[in-house]
C-alpha cells in the first residue's frame, strides 16, 4: 500500500524552481508512476507529512505566527534571441505551465544529467 494517497481536492499551485540530486529525482518520478500522480503531488505530499512531522518546527511556526514566506518578486527579462544576458545562469532551467495543469520544469533537468554524462 502506497504511503501517499492520490489526490483528493485542489489547492492554490504555486511554482518554485529547485534542483534535486538525480537519485532523488529519479525515485520522486516512479513514486509518482507508481500511484498514478504527478510530481509535483509527491513533492507536496512529502513536504505535508514529512515536515510537519517535525515538531520542534511545528513549535517554531506556533511561536512566529506571522511569519511568512518571502516570495521572490517576479523578474520578467526580455526576450534575448539566444544571446545569454551578462551574469545569467546558463544551465538554469526553466519551467513552463503543463497544459494539464503540472509543471514542465522537470524536463530541462531531466535532460541536465543526459548532457553531462
Amino acid at each position: 500500500m502506497p504511503l501517499i494517497k492520490a489526490r483528493t481536492h485542489r489547492v492554490r499551485i504555486v511554482r518554485h524552481i529547485c534542483r534535486l540530486q538525480e537519485p532523488n529525482r529519479d525515485t520522486l518520478v516512479l513514486y509518482a508512476r507508481f500511484i498514478g500522480d504527478t510530481v509535483d503531488y509527491v513533492l507536496n505530499q512529502l513536504i505535508g507529512t514529512t515536515i510537519m512531522r517535525d515538531r520542534e518546527f511545528v513549535a517554531w511556526r506556533a511561536a512566529h505566527p506571522d511569519a511568512i514566506a518571502a516570495t521572490p518578486a517576479r523578474q520578467t527579462s526580455p526576450p534575448t534571441n539566444g544571446v545569454p544576458t551578462p551574469g545569467a545562469d546558463p544551465t538554469a532551467v526553466e519551467g513552463t505551465a503543463s497544459p494539464h495543469g503540472g509543471s514542465a520544469v522537470g524536463r530541462g533537468a531531466r535532460d541536465e544529467g543526459a548532457r553531462h554524462s
